[in-house]
């Protein structure tokens, strides 16, 4: 579960209209989510608020053998005041990363983006969109971080990070300060993105990119059409007159929506590369990402009319047993991988490789059904050749309803009462009341483990009006030096280590409001 201030300044990103997908760093998020998440070793309380839409703080209070704690606070000049911020309201799934339905990238210099321009216009010329986040963690030595963030214009994002650490005595003249800022500037155009990196540490220098193949729109001058001269007789090529529409012939640009629906998948390389002229460090590494797109692309409303108004072409209907028929609801068919011939259901494939160091690490994270997500991934050496296998998934769980859409009986001893009063709310009323009650009894638990048995499980969910996760971590640990005894009472002679199991067990409690 990510914490309430990482939840605010994703949604800064997501308000502006910017796409956390299209970037290198986030080649392999899905995988990570599923494979690389971490379960709290202490207990842990957090305490947030959003008091103002512009404003948000947090405090943190841990305990690990010494109490421990933290103060952050956010400014943000774009109002989020809409967001969701009780614990009771926002969705689980905002906070907790698992398999991440990567969204169509979309040039945004051509006016395509419309998945957040009707609610969320923002003006660049008026205010420029910025944001400032601090984070002082206690007690002494204690560490300050903080982040500034700055939309210059739709396609590009500015920041700049910055880590402090308090010392209680002088410093070596040879001992770097424990201070390190870090800027970073993206430029995303849909088709591609482009980040660069500069930090005071050793002077390291970085760059990364990532092209998106098939989504170059198509390059159509302005229609034309040819006209009769009457003087001459020749033809004559006028501009097409505006305001009319455009015949389907010359109309390039919904031939390309049409080439997008008819595969909604996306296929992105990229590579990163960086260097440090002091410490002469250099590091590089590439990647492949194939995933299927969200469900939500576009509504198929153009297969819906053409086949009411053309009977001998049959609709593109969801197979049976498949997401896209869990996932379409109220007759309206959306736009999903089994929406095509060859359904499957969405699955993420990642290839990445590190040439200087000759590992490549290859992952495959695939989703069932709504509810269960699995993912797999295998990492191996070509120099030392060792080789790591990961496996793991996540299973969210709702509240179980009866074919009618009424809740067990036997689950919820105030069914009746529910029954009951079914009836006094509207048909919109009782849907809030239902999304409610599913929102509030939501949970998901997380579970990996690789080849060497290291074994961990994550619990997530909601108790009353607080945000629960519970997580334990098992592994084995081999202690050298030891003879371990047989069973005769005498030393074993091989000398070898004990094997030993030991592990971790926390608790970390949110709440916010």
């Amino acid at each position: 579960m990510i914490e309430f201030m990482d939840y605010i300044v994703h949604a800064f990103g997501t308000s502006t209209n910017w796409n956390h997908d299209n970037s290198y760093s986030s080649l392999t998020a899905t995988s990570d989510g599923l494979l690389s998440f971490q379960t709290p070793s202490t207990l842990a309380l957090h305490v947030s608020s959003l008091s103002t839409g512009n404003f948000a703080s947090s405090y943190t209070l841990s305990t690990l053998g010494q109490i421990d704690g933290s103060l952050s606070y956010l400014y943000s000049t774009v109002p989020l005041g809409h967001l969701p911020s009780q614990t009771t309201s926002i969705p689980l799934k905002k906070l907790v990363r698992g398999y991440r339905d990567v969204r169509l990238p979309v040039n945004l210099t051509t006016g395509q983006n419309q998945d957040h321009q009707d609610n969320n216009n923002v003006d660049y010329n008026a205010r420029k969109p910025t944001l400032l986040h601090a984070t002082l963690a206690l007690p002494p030595p204690s560490t300050l971080t903080a982040l500034y963030a700055r939309r210059i214009n739709p396609e590009t994002l500015l920041s700049l990070s910055i880590y402090s650490k308090s010392v209680s005595g002088p410093l070596a003249s040879s001992t770097p300060p424990p201070a390190s800022c870090l800027a970073h500037i993206q430029h995303d155009t849909g088709r591609y993105s482009l980040e660069g990196l500069g930090s005071t540490d050793s002077a390291l220098l970085g760059a990364r990119g990532l092209w998106n193949f098939g989504l170059s729109p198509p390059e159509t001058s302005e229609p034309r059409f040819v006209q009769k001269n009457p003087v001459t007789g020749g033809d004559t090529f006028v501009d097409f007159p505006s305001g009319l529409p455009l015949p389907p012939q010359l109309d390039a640009l919904s031939n390309y929506h049409n080439r997008l629906a008819s595969k909604p998948s996306l296929l992105s390389a990229g590579a990163e590369f960086y260097y440090s002229p002091f410490s002469h460090v250099i590091g590089l590494s590439t990647g492949l990402r194939f995933t299927t797109l969200t469900p939500h692309i576009l509504p198929s409303t153009e297969s819906t009319t053409t086949s009411h108004s053309n009977p001998s072409v049959i609709s593109n209907k969801p197979l049976a047993g498949t997401s896209s028929s869990l996932l379409s609801t109220a007759g309206h068919t959306l736009l999903t991988p089994s929406n095509i011939s060859h359904s499957s259901f969405p699955y993420t494939m990642t290839l990445t490789c590190t040439p200087l160091t000759g590992s490549i690490s290859s992952s495959y994270s695939v989703r069932p059904t709504p509810t269960l997500a699995l993912s797999s991934r295998f990492d191996f050496n070509f120099y030392s050749w060792e080789s790591r296998y990961v496996v793991g998934g996540e299973l969210w769980r709702r509240r179980r309803k009866t074919p009618s859409g009424d809740t067990e009986s036997s689950e919820d001893p105030l069914a009746w009462a529910r029954q009951k009063t079914q009836g006094w709310f509207s048909a919109e009323e009782q849907a809030l009341k239902d999304e409610r009650l599913d929102r509030e009894e939501e949970n998901v638990l997380k579970f990996r483990m690789d080849d060497s048995w290291n074994v961990r499980a994550l619990w997530t969910g909601r108790v009353k009006s607080l945000l629960v996760s519970a997580g334990v971590s098992v592994a084995p640990v081999v202690r050298t030096g030891l003879r371990s005894m047989n069973s005769g009472g005498g030393m074993d002679g091989d000398g070898g280590g004990v094997k030993k199991w030991s592990g971790t067990v926390g608790v970390s409690i949110a709440y916010s409001t």
